[in-house]
């Protein structure tokens, strides 16, 4: 199973309570990095999980992220 670093663009929730339109012209998505394990990958989206336990099979800490928002996947090592 690889283990992968990814960069994306990521929605960004700001503070709670009234905001003023005319400030959210310049509001950008906020870029965000993951390290974790390939659990699995199609054309839509790529699966990370920051946790895993060989012997159970579990995982844990789980990321679900479009590949539209992906800017850059690095593969940083491998384990079985």
């Amino acid at each position: 199973m690889e283990i992968v670093k990814i960069t994306w663009i990521d929605a960004q929730r700001l503070e709670i309570g009234c905001q003023d339109v005319n400030e959210m012209k310049n509001i950008q998505p906020i870029e965000c990095d993951i390290v974790g394990f390939k659990v699995d990958e199609d054309d839509k989206r790529i699966v990370i999980a920051q946790e895993k336990w060989e012997e159970t099979n579990q995982i844990k800490y789980v990321h679900v992220i479009p590949k539209c928002s992906i800017i850059k996947i690095t593969k940083l090592g491998e384990v079985k």
